[in-house]
């Protein structure tokens, strides 16, 4: 039988109020509270449901026609409006044709082997440098956003180039910040501030830079690199079964800078933060890497041999995914499993609380890669990481084995040690960022 979604007793406003301003706590205990969804009516604005089923959560995501995207507005359009992440429907499908492949076969093996050799880079760089203390996620973001350009688009943007891109995405996370904004009505306008105005011109900027570049180096004969993704991007324009609305190769660019880089640099400096906190966890990894690491760079051959490597990176995406939920809007009237939804809905699938649920997880709240030797990741339904069905993340295999390296390597040499508490305080934005950055101490590991 058909039913309504169940509402908490309290006020939807109050309740959108709760989720707005502590929202990991509320999140947990709608978790706890209702075993498929929530829903919150909140005046002047479509409701919000919460669905806290993973298989709700999964029948929403392989229905992309009926649970659509939610469109870049505003602040968020400033930056690009039609990229692989925002788009839908056929623009989506013409363009994840166009960009399947730089993401697939060969071009795997090559972004982790650029992965290896910038790590290598970056382990040098810290071992010329002695014990010091660094900002964790700026240095995880000049390694990830580095080798997403030198794969996806062909050019590396250099070290001052990356530590701009950090400070930029900086300031676009405190725009983004999930917050009171959830309770007001829809036809508030945003305020967007004038340093993001300038942070997001500066990323376009970025884009189309480098689609100039590439574009008069095609023109010359001078690129004669294997096809990435920006060479594809520009040259399916001369097929005449694509059809590219403005501005729409700047938008993929802009987007991919952005995504090709940040849920790594994220999972990966809170990957180092929780084997600083688990040492048994730290020198397992260390003493499999010591076992593989040799007088090179790792390579995309080397990722087979880390599973315990592999085990700690995917524990630490259960506890703390970087996409800490994904959402969707209800296109029209529609039925999710046994409940009605209303047309306009925000349907928001909460990755945070479901991956911390001990319905489905074990102790949830301790960090145990050993429980990924006892489970199949791909076959725990309440484990998405980087979410499911068709729009499911077109990098992740990118992710896992560049993430794997890099882990293996700077953990065989350092211990990376993470002042306590730094994983306290962070922001809801579209994804999960640190307020201030993560400080860490880096130092030689003995031997």
């Amino acid at each position: 039988m058909v039913q309504a979604i169940p509402e908490p007793p309290e006020a939807g406003v109050v309740n959108a109020l709760r989720f707005g301003s502590d929202t990991f706590r509320f999140l947990e205990a709608i978790q706890a509270r209702y075993s498929d969804a929530a829903q919150l009516s909140v005046p002047g604005r479509p409701p919000i449901v919460l669905l806290t089923n993973p298989q709700l959560m999964r029948e929403m995501l392989d229905r992309p026609e009926t649970f659509g995207r939610v469109p870049a507005q505003d602040s968020a359009a400033l930056i690009a409006e039609q990229g692989l992440v925002q788009s839908d429907g056929e623009l989506w499908r013409q363009q994840r044709s166009v960009m399947q492949p730089a993401f697939a076969g060969r071009q795997v093996a090559a972004y982790a082997d650029t992965t290896g050799r910038r790590v290598e880079q970056l382990a040098t760089d810290w071992g010329a440098r002695g014990e010091r203390g660094v900002n964790l996620h700026r240095e995880m973001t000049s390694l990830t956003v580095r080798v997403a350009s030198e794969i996806l688009l062909g050019e590396d943007i250099g070290r001052e180039r990356a530590a701009e891109f950090h400070e930029w995405m900086a300031t676009a996370g405190r725009e983004f910040e999930f917050g009171l904004d959830v309770a007001t009505p829809d036809w508030l306008p945003d305020r967007i501030s004038p340093e993001f105005e300038t942070a997001a011109a500066n990323i376009r900027g970025l884009a189309e830079e480098l689609i100039e570049g590439r574009r008069a180096a095609l023109a010359a004969g001078d690129h004669d690199g294997p096809p990435d993704m920006l060479t594809m991007l520009i040259r399916a324009e001369e097929d005449p079964e694509v059809n590219y609305p403005e501005n729409q190769i700047r938008d993929e660019v802009a987007t991919f800078l952005i995504a090709g880089h940040e849920t790594t640099a994220l999972s990966l400096s809170y990957t180092l933060s929780l084997l600083s906190q688990y040492p048994d966890e730290r020198e397992r990894v260390r003493a499999e890497a010591r076992s593989v690491v040799g007088d090179g760079p790792l390579t995309h051959e080397d990722v087979e041999s880390l599973p315990a490597t592999k085990r700690a990176y995917r524990e630490a995406l259960r506890l703390y995914p970087p996409a800490w939920a994904v959402f969707r809007r209800a296109n029209t009237d529609a039925q999710l499993g046994d409940y009605r939804l209303e047309e306009g809905a925000a349907v928001i699938a909460p990755l945070w609380s479901l991956h911390r649920d001990s319905r489905h997880f074990e102790a949830p709240e301790q960090f145990d890669p050993s429980r990924w030797e006892r489970r199949n990741p791909g076959a725990v339904d309440a484990y998405m990481p980087f979410s499911v069905g068709p729009h499911a993340c077109i990098g992740q295999a990118f992710a896992l084995q560049g993430a794997t390296l890099t882990l293996a390597r700077l953990v065989s040499e350092f211990d990376v040690d993470v002042a306590p508490g730094e994983l306290d305080d962070l922001r809801v934005t579209p994804t999960l960022r640190p307020q201030n950055g993560v400080r860490a101490t880096v130092r030689p590991a003995d031997r």
